[in-house]
């Protein structure tokens, strides 16, 4: 059974300065447990930082616009949302035993600004590609946009025993799917994953993976982008692990913003 990561949350705020990778402010979904008896319910918390996997506030309920347990062969809403301390609480008990995926869509939130003021949320959230890509293509705002964004998190548990789920698709726009099993017992080498936006693969995009502090030293923090094929390899050490990305594109024609802002991540334990 995997260990209890409750407790771990709690302590690991006095470190958060110790992040690596500052700015962000990514949603992770962060179970009590990464393996739950069948006589249990799931309890996994909605966590907002720039330093995994604390948070610094809660996403309220009425921001969730997809919640779901999805097994192999089935899925189910979470009915249970509601905030504690600064974080998303959700509680369920799946109706099937086996590996679940955990995912959850935050709607949009609009935020009017200056394009310096554009700029400079790029590169404080770490989106320094997409700035000099659209620089390059002479796309970059020259006066004031909305901006809005969504967020959307993905994690994994083992509940009781039974069929794998770690391939299944939530369908959000911006979506880590596992191509290799995370839980996987005695895993060694890589973890691949595929990024698709919109069901499709997304080509060179920059994905950052690390562990979360344990034993008061710092997490691991890897960058790298993502093949042709939208696929990304994370290596295997023992840990809490996440992945992320944010990507920015203009938003569609007759959209109420000038353009979007998705976030992704994914969190799994290695035993």
């Amino acid at each position: 059974m995997f260990p209890r990561v409750k407790h771990a949350l709690m302590s690991l705020t006095a470190v958060m300065a110790m992040a690596t990778f500052v700015g962000a402010h990514d949603f992770w979904l962060v179970p009590d447990m990464f393996a739950v008896p069948s006589s249990e319910e799931i309890s996994v918390r909605g966590q907002t930082s720039s330093a995994f996997p604390t948070t610094l506030s809660a996403v309220t309920p009425d921001r969730i616009t997809d919640a779901r347990v999805i097994g192999a062969s089935d899925e189910e809403r979470i009915g249970s949302l509601s905030t504690g301390g600064n974080s998303l609480l959700l509680r369920h008990r799946p109706k099937t035993h086996g590996q679940k995926i955990i995912a959850v869509a935050v709607g949009w939130r609009h935020v009017k600004e200056t394009a310096e003021s554009f700029r400079k949320y790029l590169v404080g959230e770490g989106a320094e590609d997409a700035l000099a890509r659209y620089d390059r293509q002479g796309r970059m705002p020259k006066s004031d946009i909305v901006r809005r964004y969504a967020k959307y998190g993905k994690t994994m548990i083992e509940f009781g025993s039974g069929p794998r789920a770690f391939e299944r698709v939530a369908g959000h726009p911006l979506e880590f799917i596992p191509l290799s099993d995370p839980g996987a017992q005695g895993r060694t080498g890589h973890i691949e994953f595929r990024l698709t936006f919109l069901g499709k693969p997304l080509a060179g995009a920059r994905v950052h993976a690390g562990t979360a502090p344990r034993d008061g030293k710092p997490g691991t923090e890897l960058s790298t982008l993502t093949t042709n094929s939208g696929i990304v390899n994370v290596p295997v050490s023992a840990g809490l692990w996440n992945v992320r990305t944010i990507h920015v594109v203009p938003a569609p024609a007759g959209a109420d913003a000038q353009w979007d802002v998705h976030w992704a991540t994914f969190v799994y334990h290695v035993q």
